[in-house]
């Protein structure tokens, strides 16, 4: 390792010890953690909300000394709050807590994501109708899917800035669909059958292996409902048709 290497390495270690030796780089370090507390409260603010803003301080800074950002975006940190929030020793008494933070952090990967071409309706009309189970749909690259034991959908709702915190459902489970829609990313949640659909197409899976059920009449009309309800929604944004016989 040069010398260069060892100061710069020492240099970023003393950024995140409990207080830096040298009261000018203290300055230096506690503008750094308060960036990274303001990236962290940006991206979740409903925990922020549930837990006060003495706790986040707390959790935060603890998480930039556990998880230091590797990138110049700050867009691109606190990614793994949610799974450190769930070994988080203060935090054993708010079993749901990690969870909303995971239904947090899709809303912040969903709001940046990016954009898809829009359906191109004459391309899946050219494909065979005993070929229609043979075809890959695409999620639009905004959609996430979030599954908690806990109502995480009600919670996020309840804290909004329109509302006081209370929320509609004690009880989950969740199964929700982040999309962004008009500039804007929230999660809406929706039916276990209609979430593992969306699970088995986001992970390549046909149309007719992603249904489960194509010869089956109520399925086949759940497809043909959803698929339009989906596609018109834009959390359908695309599709690969099979190969020519």
């Amino acid at each position: 390792m040069s010398a260069l290497a060892r100061i710069q390495g020492d240099f970023m270690r003393s950024l995140f010890e409990e207080r830096a030796a040298d009261a000018r780089l203290e300055i230096y370090r506690r503008n750094v953690l308060a960036t990274l507390h303001d990236a962290l409260a940006a991206a979740y603010p409903v925990v922020q909300r549930l837990v006060g803003a003495g706790f986040f301080r707390e959790a935060a800074e603890r998480f930039a000394r556990a998880v230091p950002s590797r990138s110049g975006d700050l867009h691109l940190f606190g990614g793994g709050f949610a799974a450190f929030l769930a070994d988080y020793p203060h935090a054993r008494s708010l079993p749901w807590l990690a969870d909303v933070a995971r239904l947090e952090w899709a809303c912040h990967e969903s709001h940046y994501a990016a954009d898809a071409a829009a359906f191109d309706f004459a391309a899946l009309a050219r494909v065979p109708a005993e070929r229609h189970g043979e075809i890959r749909f695409a999620l639009h690259p905004s959609v996430r899917l979030v599954r908690s034991d806990h109502p995480v959908v009600a919670i996020w709702e309840a804290n909004q800035a329109d509302r006081d915190g209370t929320p509609e459902r004690d009880a989950g489970p969740d199964y929700a669909v982040v999309h962004r829609e008009s500039g804007a990313a929230r999660p809406r949640r929706i039916e276990r059958g209609e979430w593992e659909f969306l699970e088995r197409l986001a992970a390549g899976a046909t149309l007719a292996a992603a249904s489960e059920a194509p010869g089956d009449e109520e399925a086949a009309r759940f497809l043909a409902a959803a698929l339009a309800r989906y596609v018109a929604a834009g959390i359908i944004s695309g599709f690969a048709a099979p190969d020519a016989a």
